[in-house]
């Protein structure tokens, strides 16, 4: 009795078996013939995939990649006949397609072995998946998905699609000299890649955007780029000792790249490191002393260092070069400005006569101010940012017609 039951048990697993490689076979059927159904297509597979006699065999996952691959060939060539192209649909059929051929292709390479102890692999299904895949690269059928998603706003989905374009050359399946000689890494394969770098940057998938970073690092093109995105997306992290790292690093390697030296010396202005911030503007002007920004900013540093008279020379440098910026004859003037405040620390307990010579030091100091400040609102007449401190000058010197005149000015800004 036992033995009846359990080779009805066989009978069963077996016819099981059978029904599910008999669903595979007509799942590719109906996915392959002249009036396809994809929707039965998946519906017969999907047992299949499931099976615990069937879910293993790689012709399991490839017929159910065969399916998006036809669906896609289908809208293709609906389109070449000038019927509408629903291009979230054949976009989505490529990236099912390669997630079950990625399945399929890992099981082709689980060796069996035959009576002598000898390997063997599923080569051929191996050879047809590598022969779709060189054909969704050379068609960029995930490129124009990308574009597709794109208009849709779908930050990730686009990113998602470019890499999955950009992986295909680099899968196991595609390693042939022969597959390789037809997906050359070009110009084009490395903006794709940019493009998934800069679209995962916007959807804040970070550690994804990183690891895009690190692949387009590979290409000379594109390496300063790469250090751009490691130093905003560690300080996005949440780890600004390591975007630190990134651009000490992208500074001793591109010297010349003024980027990664002018973050360096923000974040040091940021971290009132005033110091460091002057030794990175040092290092920034000898590698390019044509920079009126660099001595702008090193003269301000200055002035808050009370370092005033090397600050001058500093100011004087880059209205030389850029004699128009209304911006820098006004840090000059709060220089002289300042400095002239300065001058009147530690005066409270001097006599009044005392005081007033310090006092009458000061304003002729102040007055030195007054000409930067003057030139400040001529190269910005009616911007309230330059008038105000130039009449807060007059006040401050007792020019009261001056004062007066600059305030009616002000009232029709």
């Amino acid at each position: 009795m036992k033995k009846t039951l359990f080779l009805a048990a066989l009978v069963l697993i077996s016819a099981s078996c059978f029904a599910q490689k008999s669903a595979v076979r007509s799942a590719k059927n109906l996915a392959m013939q002249e009036t396809p159904d994809f929707d039965a297509a998946r519906a017969a597979i999907k047992g299949a995939l499931e099976n615990e006699e069937t879910k293993n065999l790689a012709e399991t996952w490839y017929v159910a990649g065969l399916i998006g691959y036809s669906q896609n060939e289908n809208i293709w060539l609906m389109g070449q006949l000038g019927q509408s192209v629903d291009n979230a649909t054949k976009g989505a059929a490529v990236v099912e397609s390669m997630a079950y051929w990625k399945v399929a292709d890992s099981l082709a390479m689980i060796p069996t072995y035959d009576k002598k102890g000898n390997p063997k692999y599923d080569l051929k299904t191996r050879k047809n998946i590598a022969e779709r895949l060189l054909e969704y690269f050379q068609k960029q059928d995930l490129a124009i998905y990308a574009s597709y998603l794109a208009e849709q706003n779908d930050d990730m989905g686009v990113a998602n699609a470019f890499k999955l374009h950009c992986d295909i050359p680099d899968l196991e399946c595609m390693q042939d000299a022969k597959l390789q000689a037809k997906m050359v890494k070009d110009t084009t394969y490395y903006q794709y890649m940019g493009y998934a770098l800069s679209y995962y940057y916007r959807a804040k998938a970070y550690d994804e955007a990183l690891a895009m970073a690190e692949r387009i690092a590979a290409d000379p093109a594109h390496e300063i780029t790469a250090y751009q995105y490691y130093y905003d997306l560690y300080k996005l992290k949440g780890q600004p000792e390591v975007a630190k790292a990134k651009l000490t690093e992208a500074i001793e390697r591109f010297p010349k790249e003024s980027w990664f030296i002018q973050n360096m010396i923000n974040d040091l202005v940021q971290a009132k490191d005033t110091l460091g911030a002057v030794a990175y503007l040092d290092r920034a002007i000898e590698n390019d002393p044509s920079q009126a920004q660099y001595y702008h900013t090193k003269a301000t540093l200055l002035s808050t260092l009370r370092r005033f008279d090397e600050s001058f020379t500093y100011f004087d440098k880059a209205i030389s070069i850029d004699p128009q910026n209304p911006e820098y004859y006004l840090n000059y003037a709060y220089a002289y400005s300042d400095k002239a405040t300065v001058m009147l620390e530690g005066t409270d307990n001097l006599s009044q006569k005392e005081y007033m010579a310090v006092k009458k030091q000061s304003d002729e100091v102040l007055k030195q101010a007054l000409p930067y400040y003057q030139k400040a609102h001529e190269l910005a007449p009616g911007d309230v940012q330059y008038a105000r401190p130039l009449r807060q000058c007059y006040y401050r010197l007792r020019m009261d017609k001056e004062y007066e005149e600059l305030s009616a000015e002000m009232q029709n800004y």
